[in-house]
């Protein structure tokens, strides 16, 4: 064939067609496959494949590919010849590494050989990911044409698997097109490479259990993420009142309770229509219209700083709690913070019913200075001097409050409270607060316990019971 044909993809699809009939024919001569295979047809279709490779749905540019080489190489020199990349690197056994002269030259491609035994389906992911955490924002192509049943799956399934965080890594195989079944070979020139769809972009289902086990695991805002685009992916707005309701649970999470009321107003009123009376978060449009009023009530308060908003007061601060709660194990520095946060915020709302009283302008008379003295004695016997400065802490507006005859803190016995007395005065000790001390958990404990002695004071004085929880994801 004369050599300006070989760059010419029409004149070698006829030449190959040419070619395999007469291939055929002298096979069922009694002709040897493999040589003539070898011979006759392998070099007109090695030429079609450099010059013009059928890449289905189209070319790509990848700057990496990694392939599994079986004992047959000629499908991954298609694959690497289609998928064009840099960098080519192949997995192959000990009995097959004497393939991989043959991949370079006629690829003309340096390949970087990476041996395995034939069912090392670990070696395979360990090798994948070190791969691409090297070239994190490439586009990889992962060849599962060759190799033994072990490799191609195991690097099937590290690609598909890989694709949920590295979005450019594509699977792709050669197709085999047109099969012979007497000559036992597909029929040269139907060959294909195929790049297989990442399925996080075409099944909405698959990144609906993504978005469930991000919301599972009180990551809303990725969850949010999720849902907005399966609205896209799917064209089915009842994703978007998932991410609503995600969105709200990520506002409130971070205390942006203004942006969480926004979102959980909209839900509601989305959810309070007819066109989604059926939808699964209707049978828990009780709970959001209680977590709505509750978000509402804080974000007043925070806008208008008047400690007389008892319930918005009550939102804050279980809140705070709440968050406390679910950071102690892993994060007590922060939880002691959100605890000792929201149990200063109940005691100036306790302090603000004695003639609106705050800690910052206390205004004592000398004889209630002089009592808040005795009291703060009597709860840090082992404190030589007593200082009252012109605005309260937290530990003097618990004290201050007994003083004043306080009904939940006067109840409480002096010996009751010294415990808790020593972890209030050593809250500015706190490495996120003043000073560098880590808080330990039991002292996280003891703030959380005062703590929901006063919330639930407060609870029972306003008739009103608050509902932290995530309302469930049952039927995404």
């Amino acid at each position: 064939m004369p050599e300006k044909a070989l760059n010419d993809p029409q004149a070698l699809k006829e030449a190959l067609e040419a070619a395999w009939a007469e291939y055929k024919a002298r096979v069922e001569e009694g002709g040897d496959p493999q040589t003539l295979y070898r011979e006759r047809v392998w070099p007109l279709l090695l030429a079609l494949w450099r010059a013009e490779p059928p890449v289905h749905p189209g070319r790509q540019t990848f700057a990496l590919s990694i392939h599994t080489l079986g004992t047959s190489p000629e499908a991954a020199i298609q694959a690497i010849l289609g998928t064009g990349a840099e960098e080519v690197y192949v997995f192959h056994t000990e009995e097959t590494r004497r393939f991989l002269p043959r991949l370079r030259e006629e690829t003309g491609k340096e390949v970087y050989p990476l041996e395995i035994q034939k069912s090392d389906v670990a070696a395979i992911y360990r090798k994948v990911r070190e791969l691409l955490e090297k070239r994190p924002e490439a586009l990889v192509a992962l060849d599962v044409t060759g190799g033994t049943k072990a490799m191609s799956a195991g690097l099937a399934a590290a690609g598909f698997f890989f694709q949920r965080f590295f979005p450019g890594v594509r699977v792709v195989y050669v197709d085999s097109g047109e099969y012979d079944v007497k000559l036992r070979r597909p029929r040269a020139g139907t060959e294909r490479l195929i790049v297989l769809p990442n399925p996080h972009e075409v099944v909405g289902e698959v990144d609906a259990l993504f978005a469930k086990e991000l919301y599972a695991k009180e990551d809303y805002g990725g969850a949010a993420r999720y849902f907005s685009g399966l609205v896209g992916k799917t064209g089915d707005q009842a994703y978007t009142l998932y991410a609503m309701l995600a969105e709200m649970y990520a506002a409130w999470q971070a205390l942006d309770f203004k942006e969480a009321a926004r979102k959980g107003q909209t839900l509601q009123r989305a959810l309070e229509k007819d066109t989604w009376l059926q939808h699964p978060l209707g049978q828990h449009l009780s709970r959001l219209r209680r977590q709505v009023e509750l978000l509402e009530a804080a974000a007043e308060f925070l806008s208008t700083k008047d400690l007389g908003k008892q319930r918005g007061v009550l939102g804050v601060a279980a809140t705070l709690l709440h968050l406390s709660e679910r950071t102690a194990k892993k994060q007590p520095v922060l939880a002691a913070l959100y605890a000792y946060r929201a149990l200063e915020l109940l005691l100036q709302e306790r302090l603000y019913r004695f003639d609106r009283r705050r800690a910052e302008t206390p205004n004592l008379s000398p004889e209630e200075e002089a009592a808040l003295r005795d009291e703060l004695a009597a709860l840090l016997p082992d404190t030589d001097e007593i200082r009252v400065g012109p605005k309260l802490g937290l530990l003097e507006v618990l004290a201050f409050l007994r003083v004043l005859g306080d009904p939940v803190l006067k109840k409480k016995g002096v010996k009751e409270l010294q415990g808790l007395a020593g972890v209030l005065k050593a809250r500015n000790q706190a490495l996120l607060i003043h000073g560098l001390e880590v808080p330990s958990e039991k002292q996280v404990k003891q703030v959380q316990t005062a703590l929901r002695v006063l919330l639930g004071a407060l609870q029972e004085e306003l008739a009103y019971r608050t509902d932290l929880k995530t309302i469930p994801l049952e039927r995404v």
